[in-house]
């Protein structure tokens, strides 16, 4: 290898690095509040990581190279999940995830969407997993890691306002689901 296929490579190291140390919390945040297991989660990031590497040059030549490491990381979070499911062991069960659950209850709680759901987070889990993948998503970076919506459109390609209305449509599907299954008019 000559002098400067080291500095392109030695770059691309850089760049990757950097892009990786920003989204890392990003990362195992949603893995962990997936799989529910820290050590699932950890290597399930470890492998989408190195996808991305693999992939690096092609990726920062994409307009939204976030969306495009969100898409392997989601695609490695769910080759964990089947992997689970194959080798018999069950989805996480809502108990695994109190936190994510009592943060989009007192966000939505907040911004008055949501009914109260007498500290039972079944009711809100089941509904959240109703919710389509990407209002799914919006809710996750939004309420548990805390993302801000600039930060959340780079990682789904889309606008600050798209992650806003998506955020508004989560909670009120949210809202009409809980409503509904606890028999209170809407």
């Amino acid at each position: 290898m000559n002098e400067s296929e080291w500095a392109v490579g030695d770059r691309h190291r850089l760049t990757f690095d950097a892009f990786c140390d920003t989204h890392h919390r990003t990362w195992t945040g949603f893995a962990g509040a997936r799989l529910g297991d820290p050590a699932v989660a950890r290597g399930a990031v470890e492998l989408a990581k190195s996808r991305v590497w693999r992939e690096w040059p092609r990726i920062l030549r994409e307009q939204f190279p976030a969306f495009q490491a969100w898409t392997i990381l989601k695609e490695e979070v769910g080759a964990a999940l089947l992997q689970r499911m194959m080798d018999g062991a069950p989805p996480p069960p809502p108990e695994h995830v109190p936190l994510w659950v009592c943060a989009v209850r007192i966000a939505a709680e907040r911004a008055q969407h949501l009914p109260e759901t007498d500290g039972n987070h079944r009711e809100l889990y089941a509904a959240l997993r109703g919710l389509s993948e990407r209002r799914h998503d919006v809710v996750l970076l939004r309420y548990l890691l805390g993302l801000t919506d600039r930060q959340i459109a780079d990682c789904l390609a889309t606008t600050e306002a798209n992650v806003r209305s998506t955020a508004a449509q989560a909670l009120a599907r949210l809202a009409a689901a809980l409503g509904a299954r606890s028999g209170e008019p809407r």
